[in-house]
């Protein structure tokens, strides 16, 4: 369970890095892509940025604590 919470919260931490940097302009011809940058594009839009990237490290931080309870429990 810890290695998936802790891929999950590897893979949020790296989109959210990677659209805020910007790697994903451009690249839209990748349905994958296209998708993952039209959802963050609609999060921000939403709820600005600077609360998309604080909502963001809520989740990361919540999900870590999560790890960790779960390492420390063995499951």
């Amino acid at each position: 369970m810890a290695i998936a919470l802790s891929v999950g919260v590897s893979l949020v931490i790296g989109i959210t890095v990677m659209f805020h940097t910007r790697y994903f302009w451009g690249k839209e011809d990748n349905p994958n892509i296209y998708n993952i940058n039209n959802t963050m594009t609609n999060l921000t839009g939403s709820f600005g940025t600077v609360t998309s990237i604080i909502l963001t490290v809520i989740i990361v931080v919540v999900a870590l604590a999560f790890v960790c309870f779960c390492s420390y429990r063995g499951f």
